[in-house]
This record gives structure tokens, sequence and C-alpha cells, in this order.
């Protein structure tokens, strides 16, 4: 029995081991980034956000290859060095016996590597099979791919190790820096009282001896090699205290000059060719983290934490990033206007309505010249979603049109909807009238369907990581006005890339299309968060759609009216569909201009379906719907409603499951809503009322929400319009809109 209780004690007092207890025991912010990390590879965690995708199968202007994987490389070597440098910084001074071996951070850092390598092999793992299932890669490709990706850790652990060795080895010899100087001088003296501190901190924390619980008895030397540790009780523990915070003053400037190579990066112009994959911004936000906790501990230790938080709200109070200059907002608004909006205003009801009436009288005397019948009304809502409700909203509508040659877009006259789904729509209504005009050939052609689906997240993470958590310096000008060019800016400037500026156009551009009933109506209802009602966007004037019973309460705000002197009309189309699509963290909240500060997040946290709009819009016009067509066609295009992402039973999840609920089974809440409403309309269209649900997903095939979609993902969304229950709809529209 002594053997083993010999082999149990070593091991316990191995370097490696000693150093991951320890973070166990202080150092949680390690454990947490860490654990996230993992978690995530694994796809424990943010599956149904696709974020296992974007780590394990990366993009770089558009395509998963080399160049792809090498900048996923690096940016892991980047969080791999934070991890050490901070690691060092923080406790390195616990285990004094570094300070008898040569190249002390070099063995530390050898022996703080069960972790990265850890995460290494699991990436590994995980990665190939991701980019074999997922993206179709053919394996000997995938190979290649993670070779560059250790060649990209290689360059950034490379790079740090080069600095560490100059600093070490060459600027001593070519700088002589004198210390009684420096304290007496006036711009560097704090870096010797920082010094002097951290040297103090160090000898009253540094254990006597290598005894007691936290002693090491073994560890990896500089050419990993296992060796026992020295004694170091006989040394001047002054020079222990120098040896370590010479590396720390070291550690400091290395965090200073990373932090400095992000913030210029930031500042740099933002062109395809320089956006990085998005799975290399998130490991540079967690490298800005460790590298900024780091020095904080340098200034204050043990109050580090508390110091953090005191920061973050001075510069809520003064930095410009958090002052009303610097909100997200929304492109062609003029925001150096100062009047006042009041929620209460709205425009004419009956004047709006009748020129709706107008509007519709025209559609319906162009189609019956042309079909030499009465059309149905057919109305349009998508749920939101993100990529991949814009991708099938886009494909179940055109294939939709397509079989019944045209005749459903004739037919359709109002879209509503949230988030990815009308950004799909959106774009789908802006190739429709390009067809018309003789811009386009066919706006049903799969090429379009493509460029749709291409990747915006990367652009989005990017600016996140690499300008947003600065202060903002980068402006760029819209119309008559100038903006701040944060994430926001990123997202629509890849979709106009991406869509050759299909939606570049001013709000005000869709009206003479929509008044001539060339196209159907839009309309965008972004939720309005002081209020959680919506705000009514649409180039014609619909006040009608904010009518309320009580008259000193909000309902809904139409935007044209109450913002026309803020330049409403200017409003970028574009920023529009992205007020309406505000998917936390990635598209932010927008902050309306004027004094009653209005702000705006993703129509679907009020109407996921767009159904409630649609709604109202059916009621105020059923009267001459009931008189002038063969009734309405309500298309609801979504995921299938069946699809569970919620099914956990972990003690963890049923712990939080009270809090969980509200979000999770929000789209549960909003069914049972938009199905009372279909009862409602059949009742006000007694046997003229047709529901068409065009759905995709089953639980065994889930598509993440995210801005992101993997090849194995587009090729499920598209044979899920050859599903038996979208046949049967298709057929049902076929019929009803052909007799």
């Amino acid at each position: 029995m002594d053997r083993p209780k010999h082999f149990f004690s070593t091991l316990r007092h191995f370097f490696p081991i000693q150093l991951f207890l320890g973070y166990l025991k202080r150092d949680y912010l390690f454990i947490f980034v860490w654990l996230l990390l993992f978690l995530v590879v694994n796809g424990n965690t943010g599956t149904k956000f696709g974020l296992p995708y974007i780590f394990l199968s990366p993009e770089y202007l558009g395509h998963i290859g080399m160049a792809s994987f090498l900048f996923a490389g690096i940016g892991v070597g980047s969080f791999i060095m934070a991890f050490n440098v901070s690691a060092y910084v923080i406790s390195a001074h616990r285990y004094p016996f570094l300070a008898t071996v040569s190249r002390p951070f070099l063995v530390f850092t050898l022996n703080n590597s069960i972790i990265p390598v850890l995460y290494i092999l699991l990436y590994i793992y995980r990665s190939l099979s991701n980019q074999i299932y997922y993206e179709l890669i053919p394996p000997h490709k995938a190979v290649i791919n993670i070779v560059f990706f250790l060649i990209g850790i290689s360059i950034f652990v490379g790079f740090a190790f080069l600095y560490f060795f100059l600093v070490n080895k060459l600027l001593p010899r070519i700088f002589r820096f004198d210390k009684d100087k420096l304290k007496k001088s006036k711009y560097f003296s704090w870096i010797v009282r920082i010094y002097q501190k951290d040297k103090e901190r160090k000898l009253r924390q540094a254990p006597e001896e290598n005894i007691g619980a936290d002693k090491i008895e073994l560890y990896f030397d500089r050419h990993f090699r296992i060796k026992y540790s020295r004694k170091f009780g006989h040394y001047d523990k002054s020079m222990l205290a120098r040896t370590f915070t010479n590396q720390h003053i070291h550690a400091f400037f290395f965090a200073i000059i990373v932090l400095l190579l992000i913030f210029f990066r930031g500042l740099m112009n933002d062109k395809p060719a320089f956006i990085i994959p998005a799975v290399t911004s998130i490991h540079v936000i967690f490298t800005e983290l460790l590298l900024v906790s780091s020095l904080f501990y340098i200034f204050f230790a043990e109050w580090s934490v508390f110091y953090f938080f005191v920061l973050v709200f001075v510069l809520s109070l003064v930095n410009p990033l958090y002052t009303e200059k610097y909100t997200y907002s929304a492109y062609g608004l003029n925001y150096n206007l100062k009047s006042k909006i009041n929620p209460l205003e709205h425009g004419n009801y009956t004047k709006d309505s009748l020129e709706i009436i107008k509007v519709l009288n025209k559609w319906k005397q162009n189609y019956v010249e042309k079909y030499h019948t009465k059309p149905h009304f057919v109305a349009v809502s998508t749920s939101g979603g993100g990529m991949k409700q814009a991708v099938w909203t886009y494909y179940a509508l055109s294939m939709a049109d397509s079989i019944t040659d045209g005749q459903l877009m004739e037919s359709t006259r109002l879209m509503t909807g949230a988030s990815g789904g009308m950004l799909g729509i959106a774009y789908l209504r802006e190739n429709y009238r390009q067809q018309k005009m003789g811009l386009i050939k066919d706006f049903r052609d799969k090429k379009y369907l493509k460029l749709l689906s291409e990747d915006i997240l990367n652009p989005v993470l990017y600016g996140l990581s690499m300008s947003d958590i600065f202060p903002h310096y980068k402006t760029f000008k819209f119309g008559k006005h100038r903006y701040i060019a944060d994430r926001a800016y990123l997202f629509e400037q890849t979709f106009n890339r991406h869509t050759n500026n299909a939606l570049e156009h001013s709000l005000a551009f869709y009206r003479r299309y929509e008044e001539n009933a060339q196209i159907p109506m839009l309309i965008l209802t972004p939720t309005i968060m002081n209020i959680g009602t919506r705000m009514i966007i649409s180039p014609m004037d619909v006040s009608f759609l904010t009518k309320h019973e009580v008259k000193q309460h909000v309902r809904n705000i139409e935007f044209r009216y109450n913002y026309r002197r803020f330049d409403a009309d200017s409003l970028n189309f574009l920023s529009a569909v992205r007020m309406n699509a505000s998917f936390p963290y990635v598209t932010p909240f927008v902050t309306m201009p004027g004094k009653t500060k209005i702000r705006v997040f993703d129509a679907g946290l009020n109407d996921n379906y767009g159904f409630l709009t649609a709604y109202d819009f059916l009621l105020e016009f059923h009267k001459w719907i009931e008189a002038n067509t063969k009734g309405v066609i309500f298309i609801n295009i979504c995921e299938n409603e069946i699809v569970n992402y919620n099914d956990r039973s972990s003690a963890f999840y049923k712990l939080l499951e009270p809090i969980m609920s509200i979000f999770n089974d929000w789209d549960i809440i909003e069914n049972s809503n938009y199905h009372s409403s279909v009862q409602s309309l059949q009742k006000i269209f007694p046997g003229r009322f047709h529901l068409i649900d065009l759905t995709f997903g089953t639980k065994k095939n889930l598509v993440s929400l995210s801005w992101h979609l993997t090849e194995r993902e587009k090729q499920f969304i598209y044979s899920e319009i050859y599903n038996k229950q979208n046949q049967q709809e298709l057929r049902k529209l076929q019929q009803l809109l052909l007799k």
C-alpha cells in the first residue's frame, strides 16, 4: 500500500497538477473561460446558435480552407499565450522554485500546457468530423486544414517566445536603465512604484521553502524532461522576488503590445481581406479579457476585480463609447436634431386608410386585366430565425411562385415578419422588382439564394472583437449624415457586398412602387424596448396600424409620421431590416434620434411571425377584401413548431428552468397567439380564409439559429420543400390560385 500512496503523493506535487489545482482553488476566471471553450467545441453549448460550427469550420473570404484555419490557429495561439502570461503574472510567485531554473517563463508555460493541449486535441478531433460531415469536405483536405491550424498556433506562440527572448537577453544589453533616475522622472516614476509594490507583495506571499501541501517535487524542464525541483530556502528572498517582478514587467509590456496591436487593427480599413474568421475573433475577445485581467492584477493584486468594475462604471460615465453620440444608429436619420418625440401622436387614420384602398384598387385592376378574374388577397408572414429563416423564406416563396406560374407574387399584397425571415423576404421582393423593371432575368434563379446564404457572422464578430469594445473613432458618411462604423455597419456592408447592394435604397425609394401596386407592401415592425409595442416602418402612411381604444395609451408608433423631422424617408432600407432583426450581441439594438430616447429591438420579441401586423391590416380592410377578392390566402413561413430545442433533463437545467423557460418557451406562447388569431380571421372571412403553412425542421435535423449555415444545413433546408406536408400545402396553393 505504501507504493501507491507514494505515487499519488508525488503525482499531486507534480507541477502541472499543482497549477491546475491552483486554478480550481483561486483563479476561477481561467476555469470559466476554458470550460466555456471546451463546451462549445465539444458541442455541449451554443449548438442552437451554431457556435460549434463556426469554431470547427472557420470561413475566410467565404471559403473554408487553409487560410481560414491558419487564422483560427493564430487566434487560438494568442489565447493560449494570453492564458500563460496572465497565469504567470497572477500565480508564478507561489512557486519560488522557478527562480532556480533557467528560463522560468518557458518552464512555467510547458508545465501549464495540460489544458491547452487537451483543448487542441479536442479541437482537432471535433473539427475533422465537423468538416467531413457538416461541410462535406474530403478527408485529405480536412487533414491539411488541421495542419495549417497547428501552423497558426505555432506562429503566435513563436512570436510570444521571441518577444520574451529579446526582452530577457538582448534589450538589457542595448538599454541600461538607472532605477534611481527613473524614480525621479516625471513620466516614468510610476513604473518604479509599481515594481516596488509588486516586489513587496511577492515577498509576503511566496512560501519560505518547498514544503507543505503546495510544494513542487517534479516538473518539466525547458527540454520537456521530468526533473526534481530544487530547494530555495537558502536563496535571498529579494532575489526571488526580483526574478518574478522582472518577468511580470516583461509580461505587462507584452500584454500592452498585444492589446495595442488589436486596437490599431480595429482602426484599419475593414476590407474583406482584413476580416478574420469568427472563431479567431472569439479567441481574440478572450485574449483581451485575460490580458486585461493580468494588467489589473499587476496594479491592484487581490483588489483587481473590484477596481475592474470601478473602471467599467467610470467608463460608462466618461467614455465616448457610452455617450449618446455613440449609440447604435439607423443610417440615414438625423441624430443632430434634438426635437422631442411624442409617442401619442399619430397620422390621420381615415386619410391613410383611403390611400391604401386606392393602391388596392389599382392592384385589382392590373390583376383583372392580366388574368380576367378576381384575385385572392395573399398575405405572407415569415418568422425570425437568422440565416436559416432568410434562406428558407426566399426558397419556399420562389418555389411557390414557380409552380403557380408567377401568380403568387402578382397576388401578394402584404409581407410581414421578424428577424431573418424579413431579410430573406426583403431581398426576394427587391429581386422581384428588378425583374419587373427588366434589370434581372429571373428572381427565382438559385444564384440569388446562394448569395443570400453567404456568411455574415465573421464580420460582425470581427467588429465586436476589434473595434466595438474600444472607443469608436472610425466613421463613415451615409447620405447627409455621419455615423460610427461599428459591427452594425459591418453587418450591412457585408450583406451589400454579397447581394450587389440590392437593398441599399432609402425607405422612400419603395414608395412609388408600392403606390403603383408593382410590388407587395412590406411592413417592418421592430419592437420598442421602452414600452414593448411595435415601431411600424413602411414607405406608405399606415397610421391605422397604431389605433388603440384608450387615447392616452401607446399601442404602436408609426415611424414615418413620428420621425418626419429626422429625415425618416432617407432611412436606409437595409438599416430598417436590420432594426427588425437585432439579434442579441450580433446586430445590436438601435437608439432612435430625438429627446425621447426610444430603443428598438428584434421584431420577434413582440411578434415573431409578423401575424399581429397582418391581422390588423386584414381587419382594417376586410370589407374591401370581401367585396373585391376571392378571399384571403395567408402564407405562414416558419420553422416546424414540433421542433423542441429545449429538451433537457440535467440537474443544472432543472435549476435554471424557471428563469430559462421565460425565454425558451417564448415561441410556444407566440404559437398560441398565432393560432388564436387564425381562428379569429376564419370567423371574419367565413369559408374564404385559407392558411398555407410552409415549414421545415425535425427533431433529428436541427438547423442552428445563426448568421452562418453549414453546407449540410443548406442542403437540408433545400430538401425540405419536398417533404410530404409542404408538397400538400403547395398543391393546395396551386389549386387556389390557378382554378
